[in-house]
């Protein structure tokens, strides 16, 4: 049975079905199956098909036929000038629900298109052969976004006024990413969302714990340790630039020149192609083997089963290398967001920047930080070194080590 959501928020409980408006859970129909878009009060619901994770980030416009293209232009107007509408007359769009604020008459209308839309794309467009890992990232971004960020104002305006600082004290107090927004699978957020991956760190100590404190662990050397992993070598149990100084520069490198040396010959700079340095990595990483594995000529497959298309020679390794990291970092995350989940009493994923899971952490849940790193650090590629945090603030992160 096709219906629609009404509203992303979790607390914003509400769904267009077989032509009414229903806004309790309770009252759900049983037979739902098939809809747009997933909002975090459908997770315990089994078996619904979002037709928004068949398109992957292609425009919905390219994917629709003609005869549905007047209606849903037509819907979108509307609804943007209701958006603009709400803008102007300063009503926040995130404490309230949408369905509170539109007549219910044009909530029917745009999901009688909805649901044709959505039908169509179910019944026409091949569903993603990696599906369910794409609906389990969407469903643990979507709770990270129904999440307000605990925001110290009083540090906000003790910075020098500018522009960024000012959007974020008028700006929205939740972080939403877009799942689709780059070409190599690493996140992007919205426009309209609080800028978690831009966001310099010097400003992140006006973001603090809802909890106790906050719990950041990222991957050492993920890049590197992605590519040691795809060639199959072990895994070094110590920090893996001070690996490369001691076992493939033999030492003659500080571990500063090691890691840009290793950069600049793994994204193809000029001034290492003929170096010494450059040699040494040749042979201990054939970068060759890698991109022969991974890449057709055109297209890149990577070993999670991302596909980017159009690549050329000279982007396929930084293709490869890096989407599998941005893969394996959200595989990891959703790992320790199911503990969490099932375990923790109060603790959750507060964000993701770039390779770094950031826990906010209650001091109940503390018993589970082993278990926590344990998680992170076990790969496909073996088990990687991990570095962790804790801090009271996102910008006041101490080296921790239990």
């Amino acid at each position: 049975m096709l219906f629609q959501t009404l509203d992303d928020k979790s607390e914003c409980v509400g769904i267009y079905c077989d032509g009414q408006l229903i806004f309790d859970l309770v009252d759900f129909p049983e037979q739902i199956s098939r809809t747009w878009k997933y909002s975090s009060y459908l997770r315990d619901i089994e078996d619904i098909e979002y037709a928004s994770l068949y398109l992957q980030g292609q425009d919905i416009q390219d994917a629709i036929p003609e005869y549905l293209k007047d209606d849903w232009e037509d819907t979108s107007d509307k609804i943007r000038a209701f958006h603009r509408s709400l803008q102007i007359s300063k009503v926040n769009q995130f404490e309230n629900c949408f369905f509170d604020l539109v007549p219910q008459r044009f909530l029917v209308d745009f999901c009688e298109v909805k649901n044709d839309i959505t039908d169509y794309i179910i019944k026409n467009i091949d569903r993603p052969q990696r599906y369910d890992y794409l609906l389990k990232v969407c469903q643990m971004l979507e709770d990270i976004s129904n999440r307000r960020l605990n925001i110290n104002l009083k540090k906000l305006k003790s910075y020098p006024e500018n522009n960024i600082l000012k959007d974020i004290s008028t700006g929205s107090r939740f972080i939403t990413y877009n799942q689709f927004g780059t070409k190599t699978g690493r996140l992007s957020t919205a426009k309209k969302s609080f800028p978690i991956l831009t966001l310099k760190k010097d400003y992140r100590s006006i973001i603090e714990p809802v909890n106790d404190r906050f719990l950041e662990i990222d991957f050492n050397g993920a890049e590197a340790r992605v590519l040691l992993g795809l060639l199959g070598k072990q895994q070094p149990d110590q920090d893996v630039h001070n690996f490369h100084r001691d076992e493939v520069f033999s030492g003659s490198l500080t571990r500063e020149q090691s890691k840009t040396s290793f950069f600049a010959w793994l994204y193809g700079a000029k001034s290492i192609n003929n170096s010494k340095e450059g040699d040494v990595l040749k042979s201990f990483y054939d970068k060759e083997n890698v991109v022969n594995q991974f890449w057709d000529g055109t297209t890149v497959t990577t070993s999670l089963g991302k596909v980017i298309n159009d690549v050329d020679r000279h982007h396929a390794l930084n293709y490869i290398v890096q989407s599998t990291t941005a893969e394996l970092t959200l595989l990891q995350a959703l790992k320790v967001d199911y503990l969490l989940r099932t375990r923790a009493k109060k603790s959750f994923i507060s964000c993701i920047i770039h390779d770094s899971v950031v826990i906010d952490l209650s001091d109940e849940d503390s018993h589970l930080v082993p278990s926590i790193k344990a998680l992170m650090s076990s790969t496909k590629f073996g088990v990687f070194k991990i570095n962790t945090s804790m801090g009271n603030s996102l910008g006041n992160l101490k080296h921790y080590e239990e």
